[in-house]
């Protein structure tokens, strides 16, 4: 290249550079001192934000994919930042709280002083001191600080007037408080209230003027199909708390996010919660959406699939219901409660689960200090977490023992006289139907003694084997025991020496003759019941409990889980011991305690009914049983409080068997054996 050929390139680019370079002093010029104003204007005005688009969570389905809770749209009130120094922001509160506040609507709270007079209020906690002085500390407040002190620095702290009245001062700075332990800017608007309906819409939309920077979106609600069905298994959802945000934001959760709270939602939080997306938007001072730049569209992978089946739930739960009504329309006058729990025998699959009272999830925080102050306590788990004396329906297990120990053969026989005697005169327990008839059962065998129910029987055996034998079965078996299931549950109490120790007490002799009969300090769970009864029919293989089937992709339909059934235990046992204690629990519904239920039942079933004494009321009754005899594939346990009569307990599971098997009013025998045949 010659020196003429790159004089000339240097001319071009020099000319170039310099045209670009007046095209951008013009430009500069146009923005800056032409319309400076209103770009200036327009930049305090307008500002350019990204929205979280908020992604539905996974549905949750039965076992045969009939959904129990899936997602529909609903309303929430958002509050943004419009302006730096959100002028106004107190106003647009004062006009917002006083609009819910007199239509009784719900919006979200999490300051802890209430009304007036101010006082500090954490709910039902019993530690309130400790937790008063805790967010005393956090919030940077002395410890001699009052509720009124507290209320005064943040109406100073937020500019508020000083001529509120107290009850409007305490909920403006309430919400104040929330919003800023939110972290509530100009990038992260405030979820003011969550499900609204349509009618507070209309009433915001009504009032646009005084709501300055309150607008009305739309997200995914959930939807419980099935109202209140299921509801301590299903669980809830809530805003998430600060606590909660605290552990969870490096999971990519946000302060307004909608999370598990609890039972299953809680716990496939993970699987249930959607990705969210986002918008970009330009708005204006007031709030409004000028031009939209980017969208990024929420996402939601995973569903759940359950063991319950929906309609045998259904049936359970009516039942359940109609039967504690039945049940004060006799002797339990005082049964407003009760609990059920079905097994597939064969895997540790949860069929149908319920506790009555229940309550609505979807009306849980409308109504939460109602419930919280029902004296039948809804909210209460009684399948999982309610322990129960078990009565009789511990002879079962009482039966194994002394058989599998070698203490009575499934012939053999004891002679039921009446008072058992072997610690007399100190103690002279007797047999029920001496103490109502003075006639005893005479010369029975296991199986006869469980038809009968035979607490003489039972004495006898219960002496000689010893309650640390008999503690070992019942822990065996799973009773006393955690029962693997996902949910939180209680685990009971096995009578023992050592408990008593424990609770500072002593063990007599005769307190083994009660723990033999399923009294003394025994108390269980009906899931824990109804595993007993599956590990009976198992031939002592105990499978965990469990709700979750499998969690699957929306995508592929893939599951990304699958649940494996679980041995928690196994237990060596004689086929002659389980064949002699399901003869007994077949006598229990053809000749005993339950045989007006089942005499008119078209397939031999199993089942044991008890009663348990309690304080101040009528006793506890209970019913465990299987289905059907030959084949069991369904194990339950049924409990009603204050119930009276086992009969109602032993109807419930008729109920169940009757879905359960196919069989129906109109349906004969030969057609329910039909149907089992298939």
């Amino acid at each position: 290249m010659d020196k003429k050929d790159l004089r000339l390139r240097i001319f071009l680019i020099i000319f170039f550079l310099g045209i670009f370079a007046v095209l951008c002093v013009i430009r500069l010029f146009n923005l800056q001192i032409v319309n400076g104003e209103v770009n200036k204007e327009k930049v305090d005005n307008n500002l350019v934000r990204a929205y979280p688009i908020k992604a539905p969570r996974g549905e949750i389905l039965d076992r045969y994919g009939r959904p129990l809770v899936t997602n529909g749209t609903g309303y929430y009130v958002q509050i943004q930042s419009v302006d730096k120094e959100n002028t106004n922001l107190n106003s647009s509160l004062i006009n917002l709280i006083s609009i819910f506040e007199e239509k009784g609507y719900e919006y979200v709270d999490e300051f802890p002083i209430s009304g007036n007079p101010y006082a500090f209020d954490f709910g039902e906690r019993t530690d309130s001191a400790k937790l008063i002085a805790e967010w005393k500390k956090a919030n940077k407040f002395e410890a001699k600080a009052t509720p009124d002190d507290i209320i005064e620095f943040y109406r100073k702290e937020y500019k508020l007037p000083a001529n509120l009245e107290a009850e409007e001062l305490r909920n403006i700075v309430a919400v104040r408080y929330t919003m800023d332990s939110k972290n509530f800017d100009a990038y992260n608007p405030y979820t003011f209230a969550s499900d609204i309906d349509v009618e507070m819409v209309h009433i915001i939309k009504e009032n646009s003027s005084l709501l300055s920077g309150v607008n009305v979106e739309t997200e995914p609600v959930r939807e419980y199909v099935n109202g209140s069905m299921a509801a301590h298994i299903l669980g809830r959802t809530g805003i998430i708390y600060k606590e909660e945000y605290d552990k969870l934001k490096d999971r990519g959760y946000g302060m307004n996010d909608i999370i598990g709270k609890e039972g299953l939602e809680k716990v496939l939080e993970k699987y249930l919660k959607g990705k969210d997306g986002y918008k970009q938007v330009e708005q204006t001072k007031k709030g409004k959406v000028s031009q939209t730049f980017k969208v990024e569209p929420a996402k939601t992978d995973y569903y759940a699939v359950l063991t319950l089946d929906s309609e045998l739930q259904k049936v359970l739960e009516k039942s359940l219901a109609e039967n504690i009504e039945k049940t004060r329309g006799e002797k339990g006058t005082d049964c407003f409660s009760g609990a059920a729990v079905a097994v597939d025998i064969a895997s540790g699959e949860v069929l149908a689960m319920a506790s009555l009272p229940g309550f609505d999830p979807a009306e849980y925080t409308a109504h939460y200090n109602e419930l919280l102050k029902d004296p039948q306590n809804p909210l209460f788990n009684r399948a999982l977490s309610g322990a129960y004396t078990p009565g009789s329906t511990f002879k079962p297990l009482t039966s194994i023992a002394a058989l599998e120990e070698g203490l009575i053969t499934p012939t053999s026989t004891i002679v039921d006289q009446g008072v058992y005697k072997y610690y007399a005169p100190s103690y002279e327990p007797t047999c029920l139907i001496w103490k109502n008839t003075g006639e005893t059962h005479g010369a029975i065998n296991v199986s006869e003694a469980i038809g009968v129910s035979c607490n003489y029987f039972y004495y006898d055996v219960g002496r000689r084997l010893g309650i640390e034998t008999i503690a070992r079965y019942a822990r065996n078996y799973g009773l006393g025991q955690p029962t693997g299931i996902e949910l939180a549950e209680s685990s009971g109490i096995v009578a023992s020496p050592e408990y008593r120790e424990k609770m500072n007490a002593e063990w007599y002799p005769g307190d083994t003759l009660q723990a033999a009969i399923g009294q003394s300090d025994n108390m269980f769970t009906p899931a824990q019941l109804a595993s007993y009864v599956s590990t009976i029919l198992n031939n002592g293989t105990r499978y965990s409990l469990h709700l979750v089937k499998d969690i699957r992709s929306y995508e592929t339909g893939e599951a990304v889980y699958i649940y494996e059934p679980k041995v928690l235990s196994q237990t060596e046992v004689s086929q002659s011991t389980v064949d002699a204690v399901k003869d007994g629990m077949r006598r229990v519904t053809e000749d005993g305690t339950a045989k007006t239920v089942f005499e008119d039942f078209p397939v031999e079933v199993g089942g044991k009914t008890g009663t348990a004494e309690v304080g101040g009321g009528s006793d506890t009754v209970l019913f465990v049983g299987f289905a059907p005899y030959d084949k069991p594939q369904i194990a339950v346990a049924v409990v009603l409080e204050h119930g009276a009569t086992s009969k109602y307990a032993a109807q419930v599971a008729r109920d169940m068997f009757e879905y359960y098997l196919g069989i129906f009013e109109e349906t004969n025998e030969a057609d329910a054996v039909n149907t089992l045949l298939k």
